[in-house]
């Protein structure tokens, strides 16, 4: 059964109920420096534990960000795909960025995971 509460925000492991959190907020995983100007390897995992991906159930697509800047999107369908996807980027700009991760899950809303890189020259 859907929760109506949240769709009406972004979730995050902050905001949303524990055990709903466990299976939502996605994970970011990506080297801790990075060259600007050279691409690398962003891996984003829905949930520390795993989703289901059933036709009443499943997450709908993964948006990337980098602070407020679009990158990308995959969609899912339900039971055929797992909700687990790794991405090549390049960012221009040294300093630290704030990669954002976004997923919707039909039932539970839009859940929001970030993860701090730092750009180097």
């Amino acid at each position: 059964m859907s929760e109506p509460g949240l769709f009406c925000q972004i979730n995050t492991a902050a905001t949303g109920p524990a055990e709903t959190v466990k299976k939502h907020v996605p994970v970011i995983t990506l080297p801790e420096k990075v060259k600007a100007g050279e691409p690398f390897t962003v891996t984003i995992k829905v949930g520390e534990a795993p989703h289901v991906m059933e036709n009443g159930h499943f997450i709908q697509f993964i948006d990337l960000y980098c602070g407020h800047i679009y990158l990308s999107r995959v969609d899912f369908t339900a039971v055929m795909t797992k909700p687990d996807i790794s991405f090549s980027i390049v960012l221009q700009h040294e300093g630290s960025r704030t990669l954002r991760a976004f997923s919707r899950c039909n039932l539970h809303g839009i859940w929001e995971g970030t993860r701090e890189v730092n750009v180097m020259t």
